[in-house]
């Protein structure tokens, strides 16, 4: 599975029961929600430099685990999934 996603601000990705993840893209002039299950791990690769704003981890036990990533200037990635999500900007 490959997704392409454009003129990203913020990416909020939340564990929402055991290995299943919801990745949400704010963008420009949309939202773009996608869902996974089965899920190892999540990797960044950033092939184009990228800066965050802010970022934003919560991993406490009895809480939502969630991972909030805003960026300085929109950017573009690449969502592919084989087991592992994989965001690489491009």
């Amino acid at each position: 599975m490959e997704e392409k996603v454009f003129d990203v601000s913020m990416i909020y990705i939340q564990n929402t029961s055991a290995s299943n993840y919801t990745l949400e893209f704010y963008c420009r002039d949309k939202n773009i929600k996608l869902n996974f299950s089965a899920v190892e791990g999540i990797e960044m690769i950033a092939k184009i430099p990228m800066e965050l704003k802010s970022a934003f981890v919560q991993l406490t036990e009895n809480m939502p685990k969630v991972w909030n990533m805003k960026m300085v200037y929109p950017m573009n990635f690449r969502v592919t999934y084989n087991g592992r999500i994989i965001l690489e900007s491009m």
